[in-house]
This record gives structure tokens, C-alpha cells and sequence, in this order.
């Protein structure tokens, strides 16, 4: 049987015999030159299926600055076996088989596909047909894979040798531009970029003196033409480059050949290099660091402390008391502060574009939401009455026996320096009387000096205990007071806050029927309505009509 290899090397010669292929060509950067490179590598494959009229171009498969290391990252390459698998094809065309593949693994997966559908290779680099039903092109083809996945990793090595040489030299690259700056491709170096350096001066500007915050800033931003999302300002207000301080060193990236992507590594922030460049900077010190203090400040405003043991809100999710709470119970929609068209100007919470769902109900009044909040959270605290009792006894009880175990404490301390006392006065009786040699006396007063030495620390204890005693029975006593006074502080919701809200609330439902569902985040549910509202829908039930007042059903 003749290699399939054999026989389109046939055709090729006589001319006789249809030959259907396909180009591919690829370079690993996108730079100017090669993409001319690219070019080339097609119009030499078109000059060489010119010479030979039995040869039909099937179609021309490019990758633009990609790597080849991989084949999952290739778009066109994994086109291009598909179109093998399923319209078939006799011949890729191609500048060298390293354009295919840099990888051992993924070369040797190319040569089973290919024996699998009957098709092979034509290098134009060397003029050679590859032919892998034959031992010494095999055993060549091998020994090319290899030698290129040694060039990739030297390369990669090559690459991090660069970079260590532009850390050790703190040298700025391309790739540490942002909005604001531009590449010089002549002098190789960062240079600003007046145009958007006056956007960013204009932001800053904003954001700390006319009291924009990113949202505003973004949608300005939008009118006049700038693709920044949100996210983007606040990356820019907090983006060092526009002081002058540059850092390197911050991503490094592991080497991933064959079916292993690469991977890009962050760098711990102490071992980054900082490249001071006061010749880069576009906003002033002052301004800079106000807008990191305003930044500061506001994400206090917007978000709970570590202390207080609440959670932290992700990101700004607005001021209003119901702000990011408030959603319809059928589609999902967040219910948004508006003030209403009403000559009071009545605060409202509303659903923007919310004619697709089926609830009828878009809007609804902050007064309400507070007052069935309100009775929702009294009849949480009435509940935990109880627990709130035990609280302030247990605390009290805690006291008493604190006190009472420091008193014991002083009394023993007391008994201990009267029984040293006692002793002191043994022996001096014992010194005073006749008949001791003066070995004894020695002893007698070294024994002396240590009961005075204890007795001394033992009256520094005791009024050291006192003093403790004092001061933790008045520190007690007023924890005991504040914690009483929190407690009636909890029992007391005539005031809605935004962080009681917080504290308190993990979601607010509205439904169709006009019930109104407030989980709170202790997993508790209640349901309610404003009373004016209850008879109307309801019947069969019979509030009592009164103002500001409201209704829960559980």
C-alpha cells in the first residue's frame, strides 16, 4: 500500500490528480514587523500552489501574535482541525512545521490527527513534503519537536532575564503605561499623554472639590465620550502613576507548554520596586492624598467597622435608608430612591423599566417601609424580652460574685500579713532575751528581714487588691449601664436609620397583592401592609384604620 504521503508527492510531481489544501501561518507578536512576516508566509504558500494547477486552496488560517506553545489559545489552528475532521483536506501548507507547533506534546497530537485523516505537510522553509509513515523522517520530525520546545523555554528564560535586568535597573516598560500615559516607540520610554492627563486632573478635580463620586464622574465621563466604566474611575483615583510613583515587579508568569495554560502570578506587595519618575506626575501631592482621604472617609460612611462585628458592604450600594434593600417579589428588580411628583415631594422608592413584569405595583412610600419595619423589629425585641432580662441579671450576679471574691481575696491577704506580723514579734522577743550566740542572732535577723520584706509586699498587695477592686466595681457597674442603656436603646425604633437598617435587615419584598415581606438577617420573616391598605384588599380582615400605623400578618 502507498503512503498517502507518497501519493500526494505523486500528484504534485505529474500535476495529475486533485490536491485540496490549506494555509497556515502564524507569528508570536503583533508588532508591525511581524505581521509583514505574517504576509509573507501567505504569499509564499500562494506562490508555491501557483507552480502546481492541481493544487485547490481550501482556505487561509492565520494567527496573529500568538504564541505556539500552546493550541487551546489559537483560534484559527483549532479552526483549521475541524475543517480536517469534517470536510477533510490533503495538505496544510505552511513556512515551517514550528509555525504549527512549539510543543512536543501538541506536535505529536498533530501527527496522529493527521495520519488518522490522510493529510501531511508541506514546509516551504525546506522544500519538504513530511512523510510519517518513514523511520528517518520520524526520527527527524522528533528531534525538530524537541529543539522547538527548547526554544520556548528559552525564550522563557530569556524573557525573565530581561526582566530581571529592567527591575535591577528600574527601567519602565510598555507595559507599564495606564490612561493618562503613551509609548514613545522611538526613545522607547513612557511620556504623558496631555489630552488624557487633562481628564484625569479634571477627575480629581471633581471628586474632591465639587463632591463628585465615581457613578457622577462616570456618567460625565460617558456624555463627553470616554469609554471608562465606573470601576475604571475608581482604579484612577487611586492610581499612585499620577504622583510619579511607578512600581515593577508586581506579576511574574509560570511557563505553561502543551495542554498547561500559563499562569500570571501577583507578587506580594513588600517585594515590588518602586520607579520614582517626578517627571511623569500629572496630579499634585495635596490633591492626591485628599482624594485618599476622602476615599477613606467615605468607605466609613458607606460601610461597617471590624469593631461593631457587622458586615462590610462590598461596594457603594447608596445612602438612603432602603437603598440596595428594596425588590419585587416576582421578577427581582431593586426598588431605587426617587422623590415623588407630588407637590410634598414624598421620599419613594421605584422600579425603572418595569413594564414587563406582571406585578403592577413599581413604587412604594418610605413611610410605609418604615412603619411596617418599625412594628417588625418591636415584635423581634418583644420576643427576646426575656433574653434581655436574663441578660442584665446574669450581669449582675456576675458582679456580686466578683465583688465578693475580692473581698475574700483582701481578708486572706490581711490574715497572712497579721501571721508574719505575729512572727516578727516572736522573734524579736526571742533576740532580745540572753544567752544566743552570735550565730544565732545572725539568723535571727536574716529571718527578720525576709518576714519584713514579705510583710511589705503583702500590704502592697492588699492595698494594690483594693484599689483593683475599686476600679473594677466602678468599670462593671458602668458596663452593666451602658449595656442596660443599649438595650432600651434596641426596644426604641421610632427612628429608622440607615444602619439600623444595616444591622438589621437583610431584604424587603414587595408583592403584587401589596404585602410587603422584610426578612431580617437573623432569618426571621414578617409580612405586613399599611393599615389605610388592609380592608381594601382584604376583607375579611378588620384592621383598626389608623394613621402611620400598619398591619403583620406574621
Amino acid at each position: 500500500m502507498v503512503a498517502y504521503a507518497e501519493e500526494i508527492r505523486k500528484k504534485l510531481n505529474t500535476g495529475e490528480g486533485i490536491i485540496k489544501a490549506v494555509i497556515y501561518a502564524r507569528v508570536s507578536t503583533d508588532n508591525d514587523s511581524q505581521k509583514e512576516s505574517c504576509d509573507n508566509q501567505v504569499a509564499l504558500a500562494k506562490q508555491f500552489i501557483n507552480q502546481h494547477s492541481n493544487i485547490r486552496l481550501q482556505k487561509v488560517y492565520i494567527d496573529d501574535g500568538l504564541s505556539g506553545k500552546n493550541d487551546f489559545n489559537r483560534p484559527q489552528y483549532n479552526e483549521m482541525l475541524r475543517a480536517l475532521r469534517k470536510e477533510h483536506f490533503d495538505l496544510i501548507i505552511t513556512k515551517a512545521f514550528s509555525r504549527l507547533n512549539r510543543d512536543q506534546f501538541n506536535s505529536l497530537a498533530l501527527k496522529a490527527i493527521l495520519i488518522d485523516y490522510n493529510a501531511t505537510v508541506y514546509t516551504l522553509e525546506d522544500g519538504q513534503l513530511v512523510n510519517f509513515d518513514d523511520m528517518n523522517t520520524e526520527l527527524l520530525q522528533s528531534l525538530k519537536y524537541a529543539i522547538d520546545a527548547l526554544y520556548v523555554k528559552q525564550q522563557s528564560l530569556n524573557a525573565r532575564k530581561t526582566q530581571e535586568l529592567r527591575i535591577e535597573q528600574k527601567k519602565l516598560s510598555a507595559k507599564d503605561i495606564s490612561f493618562g500615559y503613551s509609548w514613545d516607540k522611538n526613545t522607547k520610554s513612557i511620556r504623558i499623554n496631555e489630552e488624557e492627563a487633562d481628564t484625569i486632573r479634571w477627575i480629581y478635580d471633581e471628586y474632591v472639590f465639587h463632591n463628585g463620586t465615581p457613578s457622577s464622574i462616570y456618567r460625565q465621563l460617558h456624555l463627553k465620550g470616554f469609554r471608562l466604566c465606573e470601576r475604571s474611575v475608581v482604579n484612577l483615583l487611586k492610581n499612585e502613576k499620577y504622583i510619579g510613583f511607578f512600581y515593577i515587579n508586581k506579576k511574574t508568569t509560570k511557563l505553561g507548554t502543551g495542554q498547561k495554560e500559563s499562569k500570571r502570578i501577583n507578587i506580594p506587595r513588600e517585594q515590588w520596586i518602586l520607579c520614582e519618575r517626578p517627571d511623569l506626575q500629572i496630579i499634585d501631592d495635596d490633591i492626591f492624598r485628599q482624594a485618599q482621604l476622602i476615599c477613606i472617609k467615605r468607605a466609613e460612611w458607606f460601610s461597617s467597622g471590624k469593631e461593631t462585628g457587622i458586615a462590610v458592604q462590598a461596594r457603594f450600594q447608596g445612602r438612603h435608608n432602603y437603598s440596595h434593600i428594596i425588590f419585587c417579589a416576582v421578577c427581582g428588580k431593586a426598588f431605587q430612591f426617587v422623590k415623588s411628583q407630588d407637590r410634598e415631594q414624598t421620599p419613594t422608592y421605584r422600579i425603572k423599566r418595569h413594564s414587563e413584569c406582571i406585578s403592577p405595583l413599581n413604587t412604594v412610600a418610605e413611610q410605609d417601609i418604615s412603619e411596617i419595619t418599625k412594628a417588625a423589629l418591636r415584635k423581634l425585641i418583644a420576643k427576646q424580652e426575656a433574653v434581655f432580662t436574663s441578660l442584665e441579671q446574669a450581669l449582675s450576679e456576675s458582679i456580686k460574685e466578683y465583688q465578693s471574691s475580692s473581698v475574700n481575696m483582701v481578708s486572706k491577704l490581711k490574715k497572712q500579713k497579721s501571721v508574719r506580723e505575729a512572727q516578727i514579734d516572736a522573734l524579736i522577743d526571742t533576740l532580745s532575751e540572753g544567752g544566743l550566740n552570735e550565730l544565732s542572732k545572725e539568723r535571727i535577723k536574716q529571718k527578720l528581714n525576709s518576714l519584713m520584706k514579705e510583710v511589705n509586699e503583702l500590704a502592697e498587695g492588699i492595698a494594690s487588691q483594693s484599689n483593683s477592686d475599686a476600679d473594677n466595681t466602678m468599670d462593671k457597674s458602668a458596663l452593666l449601664n451602658r449595656i442596660h442603656s443599649a438595650i432600651e436603646d434596641l426596644k426604641n425604633f421610632n427612628i429608622i436609620t440607615r444602619e439600623k437598617v444595616l444591622n438589621y435587615l437583610e431584604r424587603i419584598e414587595v408583592h403584587p397583592n401589596g404585602d410587603i415581606d422584610i426578612t431580617l438577617k437573623s432569618g426571621q420573616r414578617f409580612t405586613g401592609r399599611s393599615a389605610e391598605d388592609v380592608t381594601e384588599i382584604l376583607p375579611n380582615r378588620t384592621p383598626v384604620k389608623l394613621r402611620n400605623t400598619v398591619v403583620l400578618y406574621s
